[in-house]
Protein backbone atom coordinates (compact mmCIF):
# COMPACT_ATOMS: atom_id res chain seq x y z
CA UNK A 1 0.00 0.00 0.00
CA UNK A 2 2.78 2.49 1.03
CA UNK A 3 4.59 1.90 -2.74
CA UNK A 4 1.75 2.42 -4.26
CA UNK A 5 1.00 5.69 -2.40
CA UNK A 6 4.56 6.46 -3.30
CA UNK A 7 4.59 5.77 -7.01
CA UNK A 8 1.41 7.23 -7.33
CA UNK A 9 2.57 11.13 -5.81
CA UNK A 10 5.77 10.40 -7.41
CA UNK A 11 4.12 9.96 -10.38
CA UNK A 12 1.92 13.54 -10.07
CA UNK A 13 4.76 15.19 -8.67
CA UNK A 14 6.81 14.61 -12.09
CA UNK A 15 3.61 15.10 -14.26
CA UNK A 16 2.72 18.52 -12.49
CA UNK A 17 6.82 19.95 -12.07
CA UNK A 18 7.42 19.28 -15.93
CA UNK A 19 4.02 20.66 -16.84
CA UNK A 20 4.71 23.86 -14.46
CA UNK A 21 8.58 24.13 -15.99
CA UNK A 22 8.49 23.54 -19.28
CA UNK A 23 5.42 24.91 -21.64
CA UNK A 24 3.90 27.49 -19.69
CA UNK A 25 2.53 30.52 -21.78
CA UNK A 26 1.60 33.44 -19.34
CA UNK A 27 -2.27 34.30 -20.72
CA UNK A 28 -5.31 35.70 -18.95
CA UNK A 29 -6.52 32.56 -18.80
CA UNK A 30 -3.93 30.74 -17.14
CA UNK A 31 -2.92 33.68 -14.61
CA UNK A 32 -6.35 34.48 -13.24
CA UNK A 33 -6.74 31.77 -10.50
CA UNK A 34 -2.92 31.35 -9.87
CA UNK A 35 -3.37 33.38 -6.56
CA UNK A 36 -6.50 31.30 -5.46
CA UNK A 37 -4.40 28.40 -6.09
CA UNK A 38 -1.49 29.68 -4.34
CA UNK A 39 -3.84 30.15 -0.96
CA UNK A 40 -5.40 26.82 -1.71
CA UNK A 41 -2.17 24.98 -1.44
CA UNK A 42 -0.20 26.92 1.35
CA UNK A 43 -3.68 26.27 3.46
CA UNK A 44 -3.30 22.38 2.97
CA UNK A 45 0.47 22.23 3.66
CA UNK A 46 -0.67 23.93 7.00
CA UNK A 47 -2.69 21.10 7.88
CA UNK A 48 -1.24 18.34 5.69
CA UNK A 49 0.30 15.26 8.41
CA UNK A 50 1.91 12.93 5.80
CA UNK A 51 5.89 14.37 5.02
CA UNK A 52 5.37 12.80 1.31
CA UNK A 53 2.07 15.46 0.97
CA UNK A 54 3.78 17.78 2.62
CA UNK A 55 6.91 18.29 0.26
CA UNK A 56 4.78 17.73 -2.53
CA UNK A 57 2.83 20.69 -2.09
CA UNK A 58 5.81 22.66 -1.52
CA UNK A 59 6.95 22.07 -4.65
CA UNK A 60 3.54 22.80 -5.84
CA UNK A 61 3.25 26.14 -4.29
CA UNK A 62 6.75 26.78 -5.77
CA UNK A 63 5.68 26.11 -9.20
CA UNK A 64 2.79 28.25 -8.52
CA UNK A 65 4.45 30.49 -7.28
CA UNK A 66 7.19 30.89 -10.52
CA UNK A 67 3.67 30.63 -12.67
CA UNK A 68 2.44 33.87 -10.95
CA UNK A 69 6.02 35.77 -10.98
CA UNK A 70 5.48 34.96 -14.89
CA UNK A 71 1.93 36.35 -15.24
CA UNK A 72 3.06 39.43 -13.30
CA UNK A 73 5.94 40.02 -15.56
CA UNK A 74 3.81 39.93 -18.61
CA UNK A 75 1.14 41.73 -16.85
CA UNK A 76 -1.58 39.55 -16.21
CA UNK A 77 -3.40 39.64 -13.26
CA UNK A 78 -3.64 36.44 -10.87
CA UNK A 79 -6.99 37.00 -8.50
Amino acid sequence: MKQQLLLAVSAVFFSSSAFANGGFEPNPKACVNVGKEINRVSTEMKVAKSGIQKSWLKRQLGALESKRSHCSTKGFSTR
